[in-house]
């Protein structure tokens, strides 16, 4: 049984954020963190004719997507300490965001892929905004979620690529979220 814990409290750690998996270069390593462990996103606000918030659900009530959501995703590079001045920048190419479905009750969901281009210095840190829900996730799921208690959760994974910049190396890092979709009341 302490087994079974140990391994669930393991899971549960890499799934949700408290690390990050390492991306290993000539001149450095790179690690990435998102800035929250949990991600609300609501799929849907009501607004009546005019564009005004209305009442959710109601028969004068129409509904209007949100924005997407995004997190910020820190990506961090540690020089080795053999390579001196010799270290090279990076280039932070792209993010690929994978979703699990956390129970039997959420649909399979397609990964998104989302091109950074974002240049950092060997041994610096990058805050990177990355889209985790698309406004074309919530009007798929508009249907299915709209006026209802219904909720979808997803263990959400983000893998960042990264590379050296004069080297041709490339690697990625990993860092993950819980991600839950619902018609949230309107505030």
């Amino acid at each position: 049984m302490k087994k079974i814990l140990l391994l669930c409290a393991v899971l549960n750690c890499s799934l949700f954020g408290c690390g990050s998996s390492e991306g290993l270069l000539n001149t450095s390593m790179v690690t990435s963190t998102t800035d929250t462990v949990l991600l609300d996103s609501d799929v849907v606000s009501w607004v009546d004719a005019v564009g005004a918030k209305a009442t959710a659900c109601a028969a004068t009530s129409f509904p209007s997507i949100p924005l997407a959501d995004s997190v910020n995703v820190t990506v961090k590079s540690t020089a080795y300490s053999n390579t001196g001045s010799n270290t090279l920048p990076i280039r932070i190419e792209s993010a690929t965001i994978s979703y699990e479905p956390a129970n039997s009750a959420t649909p399979a969901m397609a990964s998104e892929y989302q091109i950074l281009g974002i240049t950092m210095d060997n041994g610096g840190s990058a805050i990177v905004p990355v889209r985790v829900a698309t406004q074309e996730q919530k009007m798929s799921l508009l249907p299915l979620l709209a006026c209802s208690s219904t909720m979808y959760n997803y263990y959400t994974k983000i893998r960042i690529t990264v590379s050296e910049i004069g080297s041709d190396k490339k690697s990625t890092t990993e860092t993950a979220l819980q991600l839950r979709f619902s018609d949230y009341i309107d505030k």
